[in-house]
């Protein structure tokens, strides 16, 4: 039987001209960070849950359990693997502590809770201040890299052992509200003062020119989303060997990221804020089934747009590349997937998702016409 990741190339690669590499460069003008394609990871953090934690989980909300079983590999390997887009769900903890001590540890034997230290959860490190990386508090409380910082920090370093890499989008994700489950509650994020500090927690771990920010994709234009649609994103090959950061949150506290500094003037972050506000530069949308004719409209006028190729485990158990092909076919830059080529496969799915030909990275259809293919 053909793997899932041949049947993708064939599926989606037939009717495809063998690419050719492009230099950054069309005869319209070079290439802009905006015109390229790429494969990124959903929960890129997201490590294996303990055996005992899952089998709870189970018995507690089967559907829950499904939709929570993948993981992935360390950030450096999926970078490695030609990933360019990255989402880190984030926590704030000021005073340190505040996940510590999760309340699935408890389901664990010694044996079990050593191994699972080994794993992913540095203890250590979360009692110390500043913001932490998990999904679920006390459920799914293991990351590959414990803290922002760490993330960030091992991103940057591999950014840096791989000059001229193709720009990475970091999503960092926070849900912040209180929830009806018996888990610890996050701290609310429409506080000014702990958006400043993750602002510094990014700025710190992604020094100088590392960053590529609102202020330099605005230039001298009135707003950021006027700058976008007229005069572009930065050329490629200015952003390659960079990081960007988007902040994907709830409303009220975009409003406060951006309060005070109009087009995020100052802010280390892009946000995600609705189209025609002078803030909108990038946006986010689940199903490109539902929503592909609106990313090519928002891709064509300048706008940067992640999309998502499969969710909770449901096309991968169904070998489903429906929303693969919509995703590429829709033009948005990053086509986020739990399962990149090399990413862990618990439940023997063999379902692998790429660009068509098996790239990781291309050019936008609805940008570039003609056959294009840009290294990673």
């Amino acid at each position: 039987m053909l793997r899932a990741s041949v049947l993708a190339a064939l599926i989606l690669g037939g009717a495809v001209a063998s690419p050719v590499l492009a230099k950054d460069a069309e005869a319209s003008g070079p290439l802009r960070m905006n015109d390229i394609q790429v494969v990124g990871s959903h929960n890129s953090f997201k490590t294996r849950i303990p055996a005992a934690v899952m089998a709870e989980l189970r018995r507690r909300d089967p559907k829950m359990a499904e939709a929570l079983d993948y993981y992935h590999l360390p950030l450096s390997a999926q970078l490695d693997a030609g990933v360019r887009q990255l989402e880190i769900d984030i926590f704030a903890d000021p005073e340190g502590g505040r996940y510590a001590a999760p309340k699935g540890e408890a389901l664990l034997s010694p044996a079990e809770r050593a191994r699972a230290r080994q794993e992913g959860f540095d203890e250590a490190a979360m009692r110390k201040p500043g913001y932490k990386v998990l999904h679920i508090p006390d459920v799914d409380y293991r990351a590959v890299c414990p803290t922002l910082v760490a993330c960030l920090t091992e991103v940057n370093a591999w950014s840096q052992a791989h000059p001229g890499h193709l720009p990475i989008m970091l999503t960092l994700n926070a849900a912040d509200t209180a929830n009806t489950h018996e888990i610890t509650q996050p701290l609310p994020l429409d506080d000014a003062r702990l958006l400043d500090a993750l602002d510094a927690e990014i700025r710190k771990a992604l020094p100088g020119k590392r960053l590529i920010t609102p202020d330099e994709v605005r230039g001298d234009a009135a707003t950021l989303a006027g700058a976008v649609k007229t005069k572009g994103w930065p050329t490629l090959k200015a952003a390659r060997g960079r990081i960007y950061v988007l902040f994907d949150v709830r409303q009220a506290v975009s409003d406060v990221y951006r309060a005070g500094h109009p087009s995020l003037r100052g802010r280390a972050m892009f946000g995600w804020y609705p189209d025609g506000e002078p803030e909108s530069a990038i946006q986010i949308v689940q199903d490109p089934l539902v929503d592909g004719a609106k990313i090519r409209e928002w891709v064509k006028a300048g706008v940067i747009v992640r999309t998502r190729t499969d969710a909770n485990t449901v096309e991968a158990r169904a070998h489903d590349f429906t929303k693969t092909r919509a995703a590429i076919e829709s033009g948005a830059q990053a086509v986020s997937t739990d399962y990149y080529p090399g990413a862990p496969d618990p439940l023997g799915l063999h379902f692998t998702v790429t660009l068509p030909n098996g790239a990781m990275a291309g050019c936008s259809t609805v940008r570039v016409a003609g056959p294009c293919a840009v290294k990673p």
